[in-house]
């Protein structure tokens, strides 16, 4: 079977928009004392699973999850969920934030989308500074 070439660039773009299409990623950092960049346009959600980390997001990630203890996050999420204890956030911009650890701070300056930032809180002595 001899395909032509108009038949080959076809295929050769197809398969390319495919594996575009799935370079979209997650980051998710389960370690300790970690320093790490993301970039939110490639990577939209990032889980943080480990204790003082250090992460910087550029852009606007979908989702920055904490699980681990006494992580220091800069940047903008559309939904941000600390179930950790003592880390500090401190956010150009997010939507939703949902606080169940203890002893965070988290500071957001605006909204992503919405009019202001929705922040629940069902942790203890948690520090949430948010815009009305």
């Amino acid at each position: 079977m001899t395909l032509s070439r108009t038949a080959i660039v076809a295929m050769v773009c197809a398969l390319a928009a495919h594996g575009a299409a799935r370079a979209r990623a997650d980051v998710v950092v389960i370690d300790n004392h970690r320093t790490v960049e993301v970039d939110c346009a490639k990577d939209p959600a990032v889980r943080l699973i480990g204790n003082h980390l250090t992460v910087t997001a550029r852009g606007v990630c979908a989702k920055i999850t904490i699980s681990g203890n006494h992580a220091t996050v800069a940047g903008s999420a559309v939904e941000v969920r600390v179930t950790g204890n003592h880390n500090t956030l401190t956010l150009a911009a997010a939507d939703d934030i949902l606080v169940d650890g203890n002893s965070n701070t988290v500071a957001v300056k605006k909204a992503v989308k919405l009019a202001a930032p929705r922040a629940t809180d069902s942790g203890s002595a948690n520090q949430i500074t948010v815009p009305r």
